[in-house]
């Protein structure tokens, strides 16, 4: 008998304790809306893997916007001006209604250097910049990898389309500089990452004259990232979206 109940103490003390972990478990998932560094939950953006350029390859002074923040819709307007596109020898990217940024890479090496961004890496905006308001510009992320090649001793002049991950602040500016972090650690991005990592969204992927296609789609994907980072989560009409947008050709 005493063996008896010894066991079924045991269980119930096993059983408990795994009811435990699971709650504990659950306490920890995160939540939509409440990511450090994006939407208004405060604190500092969490990185994974900080982003390393190649051997070699440097960016020549600061990444700045390459947008004027004062309209709504930062990559819209870029894209319909024709003395903006002639100032940059490649564009590269999705998004860019509110975070477009402007970079130089520099090739020391003699031989051509590939500089991989990676899905998920996100741009902080440089506080030291912002003398007159207190963390009011908007952090960007890049939900595609971006692969950009620099030939061996040569600069080269590049444009980056990102999505906003801080609904409400001010769009991607010339007044101020972004610091390339790193891959986020944010499960909920990382989700979102995954179910576009084949869709066709890079601004490469679109002719001149499907712009408003693209402008289209990348409208309502930053909707989406929103919906994460300011929002309760994704809808399934979201996931419905993502679904139906094309593959990438080759699957690439």
């Amino acid at each position: 008998m005493r063996k008896i109940k010894f066991i079924l103490i045991t269980l119930m003390f096993l059983s408990g304790t795994i009811i435990s972990c699971e709650k504990n478990d659950s306490q920890s998932k995160e939540e939509p809306g409440n990511i450090p560094g994006m939407g208004d939950a405060g604190g500092e953006l969490e990185i994974a893997a900080p982003f390393v350029l190649p051997p070699g390859i440097s960016i020549v002074g600061e990444v700045r916007g390459a947008g004027d923040s004062s309209v709504s819709l930062v990559g819209e307007n870029f894209l319909r001006s024709e003395s903006n596109l002639k100032d940059y020898e490649g564009m590269y990217g999705s998004g860019g209604q509110w975070v477009l940024l402007n970079m130089v890479f520099e090739n020391t090496t003699k031989e051509d250097q590939e500089v991989i961004i990676p899905a998920g890496c996100v741009f902080e905006y440089n506080r030291d910049d912002n003398e007159t308001d207190d963390n009011n510009y908007q952090n960007g992320i890049c939900l595609q990898e971006i692969r950009i090649t620099i030939f061996g001793s040569t600069q080269l002049n590049v444009v980056l389309f990102l999505y906003c991950v801080n609904k409400g602040k001010e769009g991607s500016s010339s007044l101020v500089s972004y610091i390339i972090r790193g891959t986020s650690t944010s499960e909920l991005i990382d989700f979102l990452v995954d179910a576009l990592r084949y869709k066709m969204i890079d601004i490469n992927d679109f002719a001149p004259e499907e712009m408003d296609e693209y402008n289209s789609i990348t409208d309502r994907i930053q909707e989406i990232v929103w919906a994460i980072t300011n929002g309760s989560g994704l809808t399934q009409a979201d996931k419905d979206f993502i679904d139906d947008l094309s593959d990438k050709v080759g699957g690439i």
